[in-house]
This record gives structure tokens, C-alpha cells and sequence, in this order.
């Protein structure tokens, strides 16, 4: 969840950054007239797209938040069962040392040694498998990014001036909402 909230935001910001081009055409919906020097009035198209349902709706969002979800289950039940099988020696170790089961103070410290080593190597493949997670996580969120970035720019840069995102955003008309066509664009873009 706590990928997805930062996979929103990235996103956010990104809708954020579409131009700032002025439209023409004085007719255009969801437009606002600004008037500058001249006697003509310019029309700035803007939509609003809320972010948090379009990578809830998105093929792509939802295929790739599915195989995150399911890598770090995988990566979870991995650091488990060696968690588990380091305990044991640990505990294992425990019991020797209490009924004194070690041949000599070398052997005891010997073997107190390897656990250490064996604890050292957990936690480098803990640290190693978190890294992994991050660096997936932060791949699947440029794919997605870079996505809908090319889809604003291909398809909605010509027909709005801005689009809006819920970021700083506190009301828009539904007229102005266009999430719902934007999930289905990239939907149908998706699965060419």
C-alpha cells in the first residue's frame, strides 16, 4: 500500500507537468477565457484526472502492483524459513552449551563463531533482498509513470492546456473530470 500511496504521487506530479499551451479556440470545454491585450479572448482547456483511481483502474497498474505484492510475499517466506532454520541452530547451540555438549572452550567458541558468521550472512540477505524490492518497485513505478506520460503527451496535449491531478486540488466539475476516458485509453492502449 505504502508503494502504491508514493506510485500515486510520482504520478501526480507528472500530470502536473503537462504544457501550458494556449488554445484558439474560444468554444473549447472545460475551457477558462483569459483575456490578454489584444480584442481576442484565448480559451485554456483544463481536465482533472484523480490519480488514485486511475491506477486503480489501469491494466498495467494493477498487473504490476499484483506482481510487486507477489514478489515480496516470495522474498517474505524466503527470509521466514531461514529465519527460522538459523533459530534453530541458535537454539541448538543454546542446548549444548547448557549440558555442556562440547568437547573443549575451542570448540564451543568455534561454533559460536559460525553462528555469527551465519547471523551476519542473514541479515546481508535481508538487506540484499530489501534492495532488490526497491529497485523492482522503482522500475514497475517508471513503467507506469512513463505510460500515462506518453499517453498525456500523445493524446492529451492537443486537446487540453492542463490537466489537473487531485494534488492541491480541492473541487472540479465533473465536466472537467476526465479519469474515466483516460482509464480507458490506456487501457485499450495497453492491450494493443
Amino acid at each position: 500500500m505504502k508503494n502504491f500511496k508514493t506510485l500515486s504521487v510520482v504520478i501526480a506530479a507528472l500530470l502536473l507537468a503537462v504544457s501550458f499551451t494556449q488554445c484558439k479556440n474560444a468554444d473549447c470545454n472545460g475551457g477558462v477565457a483569459i483575456p490578454n491585450d489584444s480584442t481576442q479572448t484565448n480559451v485554456l482547456k483544463i481536465a482533472y484526472v484523480d490519480t488514485d483511481s486511475l491506477l486503480r483502474s489501469y491494466t498495467l497498474a494493477q498487473e504490476l502492483n499484483n506482481e510487486m505484492l507477489q514478489m515480496q510475499e516470495t522474498m517474505r517466506a524466503n527470509v521466514n524459513e531461514r529465519t527460522k532454520a538459523f533459530e534453530k541452530e541458535v537454539a541448538e547451540f543454546q542446548r549444548k552449551t547448557e549440558n555442556n555438549a562440547f568437547l573443549s572452550p575451542d570448540r564451543a567458541q568455534q561454533e559460536a563463531q559460525r553462528l555469527a558468521n551465519n547471523e551476519r550472512k542473514l541479515q546481508e540477505y535481508v538487506q540484499k533482498l530489501e534492495l532488490e524490492a526497491m529497485q523492482s518497485t522503482q522500475k514497475m513505478q517508471i513503467r507506469v509513470n512513463d505510460s500515462i506520460q506518453n499517453y498525456i503527451d500523445e493524446v492529451l496535449s492537443n486537446a487540453y492546456d492542463i490537466v489537473l491531478t487531485q494534488v492541491g486540488t480541492l473541487h472540479v466539475t465533473k465536466k472537467m473530470d476526465i479519469t474515466e476516458e483516460v482509464i480507458k485509453g490506456l487501457n485499450a492502449r495497453y492491450k494493443k
